[in-house]
């Protein structure tokens, strides 16, 4: 997204779960633009004021809309906060559940509603139990957060596991074996992820080509970008742009 606040002051008629993965404000009432710290999830329940977004950084965000009897149940069980944002330790948990529900959306002619209800659930009680986690375990590592932070700002930057690694002061086996138990992805994925999820963004720019979009998140290649953001969310960057232009 461009720099920009949205602001709905009474919300939507659904749920509305939405990932930060760089710096933004959230909050069910007009703030001073309070910024919180990447990946930061917000969950806004129905009628419910929605303010959201950074009026001086780009920021890319993943997001999903549902609502129900089961829904509702879920998300009171789950004990997840609502109306109050915060940071996610494991963000490729709900990206997992995002891409797993789309394709179950997407890939049968009747979707199972069974199916979609147990991936939600099972992603919001893994955030939870993380989140629980981390409060006991204490803060996470400087280190490690340096690194995500250096993932989460220049997409496009060739960054090997060395430079990560010297970065966070420590070798590249226990950078990585350290990483994915807090975050629960490689930082090798944990970069993937956030160029997908850029390149996604910048698809919505019809005055980019594919193949400057491709260039603009670190891949030469448009035949490797293809293939790696077809892996990611189901979709080639050409079929993701259509839908996005009958959205």
């Amino acid at each position: 997204m461009p720099p920009c606040q949205i602001q709905r002051p009474h919300g939507m008629n659904d749920f509305l779960l939405m990932l930060f993965h760089d710096r933004a404000s959230a909050a069910n009432r007009p703030t001073l633009d309070e910024v919180h710290p990447v990946e930061t999830l917000m969950i806004w329940p129905p009628q419910c004021g929605q303010y959201y977004g950074n009026s001086r950084e780009r920021y890319c965000h993943s997001w999903i809309h549902c609502d129900g009897v089961r829904v509702r149940k879920i998300v009171r069980e789950s004990k997840v906060p609502v109306m109050r944002p915060f940071s996610v330790v494991n963000p490729a948990c709900f990206e997992q559940c995002l891409a797993e529900i789309h394709r179950e959306l997407v890939s049968y002619m009747r979707p199972d509603a069974v199916i979609v209800g147990n991936l939600l659930e099972n992603c919001l009680r893994d955030l939870v139990r993380y989140r629980n986690a981390d409060s006991m375990a204490g803060r996470i590592s400087e280190g490690l957060l340096k690194v995500r932070q250096l993932i989460s700002e220049v997409p496009a930057r060739e960054i090997t596991l060395g430079q990560m690694a010297a970065l966070a002061g420590m070798s590249i086996p226990n950078l990585s074996l350290r990483f994915k138990n807090v975050f629960g992805v490689s930082p090798v994925e944990c970069l993937i992820q956030h160029r997908m999820h850029h390149a996604a963004h910048l698809l919505a720019n019809q005055n980019l080509t594919i193949t400057e979009v491709g260039q603009l998140v670190g891949y030469d290649d448009l035949f490797h970008f293809s293939k790696m953001f077809k892996k990611h969310y189901g979709l080639s960057p050409r079929a993701m742009r259509k839908r996005q232009l009958r959205t």
